[in-house]
C-alpha cells in the first residue's frame, strides 16, 4: 500500500481534503473565478505549494534547534504527513497555536496581496 501512495504522491500532489477546504474559502474570499475546473484545480495546487513552503518556515522558526535537523532529514526522506506531524505535536511547543496561527497568517498575506494587485490594476 505504501508503494502505491508513493505512486500516487508522484504522479499528482495530494491535497489533504480540509486543507483543499481552506484553500477553495481564500480563492472564493479573494473573489477569484475561474473559468474552468482545471485553473481551479492547478489554483489550488499553487496555493498549497506555497502554504506548504510557509508552513515548513513557520516550523523551521517555532521547533526547538535540537529537533530541526530531525524534521529536515523527515523531510528529505517524504516521511508521511501523519509521521511528521506526530513528530511536530511531540516535539514543537504549543504546536496547535503555532499551526492556527501559520494558517491565519497565509490567509492574511494572500488576501493582502490580492487586494494590492487589483488597487495596482485600478491605478492604471
Amino acid at each position: 500500500m505504501d508503494d502505491q501512495n508513493t505512486q500516487q504522491q508522484n504522479n499528482q500532489l495530494t491535497i489533504p481534503q480540509e486543507v483543499r477546504t481552506y484553500l477553495e474559502g481564500m480563492l472564493q474570499d479573494a473573489g477569484m473565478t475561474m473559468e474552468d475546473d482545471d485553473m481551479k484545480e492547478e489554483m489550488i495546487k499553487e496555493l498549497y505549494l506555497r502554504l506548504d513552503a510557509y508552513i515548513t518556515s513557520v516550523v523551521a522558526t517555532a521547533l526547538p534547534k535540537m529537533h530541526l535537523d530531525e524534521f529536515i532529514k523527515m523531510n528529505e526522506e517524504k516521511k508521511s504527513r501523519e509521521e511528521i506531524e506526530k513528530f511536530l505535536i511531540d516535539n514543537m511547543p504549543h504546536s496547535k497555536e503555532v499551526f492556527a496561527k501559520a494558517f491565519a497568517d497565509f490567509r492574511q498575506l494572500y488576501l493582502g496581496n490580492v487586494k494590492k494587485a487589483r488597487e495596482g490594476e485600478g491605478a492604471n
